[in-house]
């Protein structure tokens, strides 16, 4: 016959080493396991283990707190055994079919602190938009014309017998007229820049906002005394 004992254990850690030294002690693996889920799910659970339903809902409750519940099914000459290794990671475990021993609550005093992040907002900025735009523009330049003048002038001048051959033959002198014309280029050439640039300064904020903190008290509870008549 064999007996389920549950055990609250305080964190995941302790849980996990409390499973593997159980199992070292000698139960199967199948039999220890940790118990999760929703209350309700874990009351019908641990009823269905053979705990009563005010017990299941004491251990439901300790799990929602944030205590890990694990459950081992150990035979009966092991008992003893598994309720001493349990009680030393949670300081007390209750067979099924027994009372519940009552688990220490722990308060817990919580105090936030104020994180500041940094963000970028735009406020502002500078566009530089470049646009072509004409205007006129005058040069004089001197400019020559050529002419073809021809002059006539009498002569009386007596010709060598060869140049006499020469002179009746037929000659034709051309001469060309020249005149200038003005032509127009344009020579890119850059006369300016506009450099875009960040000037970074610094400046010191005061951030306001509140944090929050739990304190707990301690009220010592005096017993009531009694009267004897």
């Amino acid at each position: 016959m064999a007996t389920t004992i549950i055990s609250t254990i305080p964190d995941s850690r302790s849980a996990q080493r409390l499973v593997n030294e159980l199992t070292r002690s000698g139960l199967q693996q199948r039999d220890v396991e940790i118990l999760a889920g929703e209350e309700d799910e874990l009351v019908a659970e641990i009823v269905e283990r053979g705990f009563g339903e005010d017990d299941a809902r004491g251990y439901a409750q300790a799990a929602r707190q944030g205590r890990i519940l694990v459950a081992a099914r150990a035979p009966e000459q092991k008992v003893d055994q598994t309720v001493d290794i349990m009680e030393r990671y949670e300081g007390g475990a209750t067979p099924a079919g027994e009372d519940a021993a009552v688990s220490g609550e722990t308060l817990q005093e919580v105090e936030e602190q104020l994180t500041i992040h940094k963000s970028k907002a735009v406020t502002g900025g500078v566009r530089v938009t470049s646009h072509v735009s004409e205007r006129p523009v005058e040069e004089t330049v001197t400019l020559r014309d050529e002419q073809v003048e021809v002059e006539r002038r009498p002569a009386d001048r007596k010709l060598a017998p060869g140049e006499a051959d020469a002179a009746f033959e037929g000659k034709t002198v051309e001469m060309l007229a020249t005149s200038e014309q003005a032509e127009t280029g344009k020579q890119a050439r850059v006369v300016g820049e506009v450099t875009l640039g960040k000037r970074v300064d610094e400046r010191e904020e005061t951030v306001t906002d509140t944090v929050r903190r739990t304190e707990v008290e301690v009220e010592q509870i005096q017993p009531s005394s009694t009267k004897k008549r």
